[in-house]
């Protein structure tokens, strides 16, 4: 089973997975590392690969979601990807969090990450535009 980490600024990552569980039921393998501006970037990376290390153990690999590309919740997980292995994928949402844990038993991880990025980008809809058709 693909385990998940959400990599955010502040609470947001512990937003995320509340919400989740309280939509679908609580889940395992998924947590939350919520970073603070006091924050020690290497401080954060050590927590991030315990974290990994911890999830990573079944071998199906662990997906890593953060909030903003170039932030540091992203830039702390740069020296963990590993192509298959350990998958970073920016711009978290809740549909693709609640997509995560419906698909991560049918598909590998890099195929489970190329499916949540389109599916992230497709869940962004202007409403007066979607409604005007």
């Amino acid at each position: 089973m693909t385990g998940l980490i959400i990599v955010t600024h502040g609470d947001l990552a512990q937003g995320f997975l509340d919400a989740a569980f309280m939509i679908i039921g609580p889940q395992e393998g998924a947590v939350a590392l919520c970073t603070r501006r006091d924050d020690d970037p290497v401080d954060m990376e050590k927590e991030l690969r315990k974290k990994v290390a911890a999830l990573g153990q079944n071998g199906d690999g662990v997906l890593v979601m953060t909030d903003i590309f170039g932030g540091t919740p992203t830039n702390i997980t740069l020296s963990l990807l590993q192509p298959g292995q350990v998958e970073v994928l920016t711009g978290v949402s809740l549909p693709m969090v609640l997509k995560f844990f419906s698909q991560r038993a049918k598909a590998p991880l890099s195929e489970l990450a190329s499916l949540l990025k389109v599916y992230g980008q497709q869940g962004v809809v202007l409403v007066s535009e979607s409604i005007a058709d």
